[in-house]
């Protein structure tokens, strides 16, 4: 059975990774518990696919016998537009530095009456055959008025999935889980990973 090292520098979203795969059946650990921190390259800013397929690769070129997997996530605002954010939601969230990501994206929404928002993540994993596998999951939902909740972190704290409900971070790793873009994403991935015999 192929053993999988998750290629991340960003320690929550290996953190949540870990667990959306566990969920499925797959066990997966960060690739920092094997060597130190790297330089992944850098990230593009049209694609999800293109920008954790290059993770995958460059990490897989130094673990050649180890099956790797890799995340690119981002968020979209309807009120924004879907090219606000995206697949540079980091970077762009990153740039306003006296704030948190969370922050910025309250502040962005100040006096906005549209709330809704989507959550969108691509993972890729390659085998230590070589063998490049993708899937994709959304979540839709709102940006709550404040951060609330403690199971988890993120933009969990912000998103629900109904006006007025509850954030996804104050939903148990059981029940949030099969909800989110990584847990869907995770449940793709692993299925197929299953199906081709990894």
């Amino acid at each position: 059975m192929t053993n999988w090292l998750i290629a991340s520098n960003n320690l929550y979203k290996t953190a949540d990774l870990q667990l959306a795969l566990a969920y499925y059946g797959l066990s997966a650990a960060s690739y920092q518990t094997l060597m130190a921190p790297v330089a992944f390259p850098e990230e593009g800013v049209t694609s999800y696919q293109d920008n954790a397929t290059a993770k995958v690769k460059y990490l897989a070129a130094l673990v050649p016998d180890t099956g790797v997997i890799a995340d690119d996530s981002g968020l979209t605002l309807a009120a924004l537009g879907q090219s606000a954010l995206g697949v540079t939601t980091k970077r762009t969230l990153h740039a306003q530095s006296n704030l948190s990501d969370n922050q910025a994206i309250l502040a962005a929404l100040a006096g906005q009456s549209d709330r809704r928002a989507t959550m969108w993540c691509t993972l890729v994993a390659v085998t230590p055959h070589g063998r490049l596998t993708t899937a994709t999951g959304t979540v839709s939902g709102y940006i709550a008025p404040a951060p609330v909740g403690d199971q988890s972190t993120g933009f969990d704290r912000i998103f629900t999935l109904a006006l007025g409900g509850p954030t996804l971070a104050e939903l148990s790793d059981k029940t949030r889980i099969p909800l989110t873009h990584r847990g869907r994403a995770a449940k793709q991935l692993v299925a197929s990973l299953t199906q081709e015999g990894d």
